[in-house]
């Protein structure tokens, strides 16, 4: 065996890495060294210390790993701290996500579906359908008989809100400006009322009108959801947990405002897409959540998409 094979059984045994350059050199050197000795004796000529070299190879490659890998950092030894993503980061990648959707081209014959379930103590889940042109709608609650009526024209009716949404402006400052300047916000569920903290009112208002308008999503232009998602990283005090739960158990991306002993606001967003998934609100020891379990656009009450 040469000393150009041995040298390459050794790089097989030892991760190539940068930092291994000059042990190498040392090695070939000493190979070299002992290959061109002459024998001037009948005992047997001295093994290159071929396990010595390797362990050290071998503990400087691991080092090399360790460093790289974090997992020695400082006097203690633990790994470093992992920082919890911020709003800013995980919201702006919403957004993202959202502005590469396909804009949804809805007629005024057609109907917006949701169907909602209600964790307010033992109120039914419920399926719901409002014509766009506001000339009629229909409920089912689980397991029940399809109901019909004539429409709403007040403040939930799916056409007024298609029209705040298009008249909203996309720039996210302008965006949450609007909403905190709003006479009187857009809520599923108050997260303090009537208890909230004076200093931020506007605040709570912008966020419980933002999570109200993005649960109507198929209704949602991309570019507008995109602005809202970049909004809401804009309040104070908003912040993301991770594995958060809805009402329903489901896991997602918790988007939080918290505060404090007033009690927290939730909205959970889809961990694939950042749809939204439901609202919650945690006051004391009571929890309160409405999750959106389907929605879309369909042309006739009853039909689901």
């Amino acid at each position: 065996m040469n000393e150009i094979q041995l040298l390459n059984m050794l790089r097989d045994e030892v991760p190539a890495q940068p930092d291994l350059r000059a042990e190498e050199h040392r090695l070939l050197a000493e190979i070299r060294a002992v290959s061109s000795t002459p024998r001037r004796s009948v005992r047997p000529a001295p093994r290159p210390r071929w396990g010595l070299a390797l362990a050290g190879a071998v503990a400087l490659a691991a080092a090399v790993t360790v460093t790289r890998l974090g997992g020695a950092d400082g006097p203690g030894g633990g790994p470093p701290a992992v920082r919890p993503p911020t709003a800013a980061a995980v919201l702006e990648k919403a957004a993202l996500v959202a502005a590469k959707g396909a804009a949804v081209e809805i007629r005024p014959d057609q109907w917006f579906y949701m169907k909602e379930s209600q964790h307010l103590g033992n109120l039914p889940a419920f399926e719901h359908w409002v014509r766009m042109d506001g000339r009629g709608d229909a409920v089912r609650t689980d397991g029940g008989t399809l109901k019909i009526g004539d429409g709403e024209k007040g403040p939930t009716n799916p056409a007024r809100t298609q029209r705040e949404v298009e008249s909203l402006p996309t720039d996210p400052d302008a965006l949450l400006e609007h909403f905190r300047d709003l006479p009187q916000g857009r809520t599923s569920l108050s997260i303090c009322a009537p208890a909230c903290p004076a200093e931020s009112e506007k605040d709570i208002k912008a966020f419980e009108t933002i999570g109200w308008y993005l649960k109507f999503g198929p209704m949602i232009s991309p570019e507008k959801t995109a602005a809202m998602y970049r909004a809401l990283a804009r309040i104070p005090q908003v912040t993301i947990e991770e594995n958060a739960t809805d009402g329903d158990g489901r896991k997602g991306v918790g988007v939080v405002l918290d505060l404090g002993a007033a009690g927290k606001g939730y909205y959970i967003l889809d961990p694939g897409d950042y749809h939204y998934l439901g609202v919650k609100v945690v006051n004391d020891d009571q929890t309160f959540a409405m999750s959106v379990l389907a929605s879309g656009v369909v042309d006739k009450p009853g039909q689901v998409p």
